[in-house]
């Protein structure tokens, strides 16, 4: 092993160890009293990508919804990008966000989103008959900034979220809350070893309830031309595509390209119960498949199979699309399935 190669297997080692320090210290802290927080809507991931990678998207968020899952991600963002994503939740619940980011001076990005739960009818009190409707949404405004340090080696950023919510009948508030992430990529070579940190809805309260702070700690590994390396690997009379009567096998074609990222995510909520996020893409020229699992400590509510996702994406020319299912194998029952899309646009 070469001495470059040593420090940065030690860098890395370090940054794990102290990621790994601040998780335990958070999590022996905190408490499973969820009925005490507020805003659980701010629990719903972003973005069709990360939903089918099993939402373990702080070491990788390389996308404009890294302003919800890592601030510090926005710095990998080189290019002007506007994303919008629809969440067709369950039974009708419809869950919009939009995002861009602009870099300049380092990356800067502004997100909407918007939880709408639909009309619902309010009872009389004495006849129990339904009268009036009402609405129920909640708003997120979005605001972060990022830059990168040490030659890009390290991505740091913070976030700002305004806190709307409306449960009908006059019952309303709103307040803030503040994000900030970290990430390192201590091997910027490939294979690509990324680590991540966030600490995220840190603020006041809500309806008389406090916001649900959360830790993240993730880690992803990137290993581009997978393909190219088999082709390589092919004895001499296979790669000779006179000799099989074919055109050659495709990846060995230079306009394509494959890449694999696997991730593992650990989040601890202040309040609430820990989960584990685990998530795999693999990119072959201009389409992608996803996979992933959620796992919340010490079961999933709904079953093993509910935690399980899959992912399909798209790309061209500063165009992107993704799919993303989540519980594939277990959808909820009556109250329906839940799927979304997004859309990234790059200039």
């Amino acid at each position: 092993m070469s001495a470059g190669s040593a420090r940065r297997l030690r860098r890395a080692c370090l940054a794990g160890w102290v990621i790994a320090g601040a998780w335990t210290a958070l999590a022996q802290a905190r408490e499973y009293d969820e009925a005490r927080v507020a805003a659980p809507f701010l629990k719903i991931g972003q973005g069709a990508r990360a939903a089918g990678m099993g939402e373990a998207f702080t070491a990788v968020a390389d996308d404009p919804t890294a302003i919800f899952w890592n601030p510090g991600g926005l710095a990998q963002i080189t290019d002007v990008e506007v994303m919008f994503t629809h969440n067709q939740w369950i039974e009708d619940f419809r869950h919009e966000y939009f995002g861009v980011t602009v870099p300049f001076e380092g990356t800067w990005s502004a997100a909407y989103s918007l939880l709408d739960l639909g009309q619902f009818s309010q009872l009389d009190s004495d006849t129990r008959q339904p009268g009036d409707t009402f609405s129920v949404n909640d708003q997120v405004m979005q605001f972060g900034y990022a830059r990168s340090f040490v030659n890009g080696a390290i991505c740091a950023g913070a976030s700002a979220k305004l806190i709307k919510e409306d449960l009908g009948d006059g019952i309303r508030g709103q307040t803030a809350s503040f994000s900030g992430g970290i990430l390192g990529v201590p091997l910027w070579e490939e294979p690509r070893l990324a680590l991540a940190a966030v600490v995220e809805n840190m603020g006041g309260e809500l309806s008389g309830f406090e916001m649900p702070t959360t830790f993240r700690a993730g880690v992803s590994w990137r290993k581009s031309g997978l393909l190219a390396a088999q082709a390589e690997a092919l004895p001499s009379g296979i790669e000779d595509s006179e000799a099989r009567g074919t055109a050659g096998y495709p990846w060995q074609s230079e306009e394509l390209s494959d890449s694999l990222t696997l991730a593992f995510d650990v989040v601890a909520p202040r309040r609430g119960r820990m989960e584990f996020h685990a998530g795999l893409e693999y990119w072959l020229s201009f389409a992608a498949v996803r996979a992933g699992y959620r796992f919340r400590y010490p079961r999933n509510d709904l079953g093993g199979p509910s935690g399980l996702t899959l992912g399909l994406g798209l790309r061209g020319r500063g165009f992107q699309f993704d799919y993303g299912f989540d519980a594939s194998y277990a959808p909820y029952g009556d109250l329906g399935s839940a799927s979304r899309f997004a859309v990234i646009v790059s200039f």
